[in-house]
């Protein structure tokens, strides 16, 4: 009976070897100690009792690969005629920092996938009905339908009153206010009667023609106080009068 074949199926390609080899001995992945994981590398190889030729072809040209990056990193380093110098271990540390994204990739892949098969989904009913079938309706029929959805139409038309202030008697009011309440009142109080926009307007209007006037004048004892309207000395005499 022939002794069973050992194979490489622990990792599934050299790269993902070297990657358990740095993080086992914690190396750092942008700075690869070349001899230590060559060394190791090989000496993982040597430790299989057969390898299977066709499956292990990528491990052995891994293999060779890292020998010829020691060799040159224990040559002497000529000076590059660029002026630049190039680390002989650039496209390794590519290619396994290219690998560990793709290997983190797929497990969260897989993470999603195990998450998904927790979950069931149930069909819509008749999903599988092929009996199934739409009756068509005129459109009529679908317009009568509305109709009596909606019930009869009624018109409902409301009437809104106009009404219009005139700045002048609002003037005559806000000084007649005033003349009672020789204390002063509040701004806002001049424009109360209906509350209406169109009074409050007005009203506004009116304070500012009697300031321009120089009948009024107003007062605040700070900022955001209320503001208070008052008659000129004159015209509080006039209304005395």
């Amino acid at each position: 009976m022939a002794e069973p074949v050992v194979r490489v199926l622990d990792f599934e390609g050299p790269l993902d070897l070297l990657i358990h080899l740095i993080e086992k001995n914690k190396m750092d992945i942008y700075d690869i100690p070349i001899v230590s994981v060559t060394d190791q590398y090989i000496s993982y190889l040597h430790s299989l009792k057969e390898l299977d030729l066709e499956e292990a072809s990528q491990f052995l040209v891994m293999a060779s690969l890292l020998l010829q990056i020691k060799s040159r990193m224990l040559l002497p380093k000529a000076e590059p005629e660029d002026g630049e110098e190039t680390d002989p271990r650039e496209m390794l540390v590519q290619m396994l920092v290219e690998y560990r994204r793709i290997k983190e990739a797929a497990k969260r892949l897989e993470e999603r996938k195990c998450e998904a098969a927790r979950h069931h989904t149930r069909r819509p009913f008749f999903a599988d009905s092929r009996f199934r079938r739409l009756h068509s309706y005129p459109v009529s029929d679908l317009l009568l339908a509305l109709a009596g959805v909606a019930g009869p139409l009624v018109r409902q038309v409301a009437v809104v009153e106009r009404q219009e202030y005139d700045v002048g008697t609002k003037m005559e009011e806000i000084v007649m206010l005033l003349g009672k309440h020789p204390e002063g009142i509040e701004f806002e109080k001049a424009f109360v009667k209906t509350g209406s926009v169109s009074e409050k307007v007005a009203s506004f209007l009116a304070v500012l023609e009697l300031l321009r006037m120089k009948v009024v004048r107003i007062s605040q004892s700070r900022t955001f106080a209320p503001i208070y309207l008052f008659l000129h000395k004159r015209e509080e005499a006039n209304a005395a009068g």
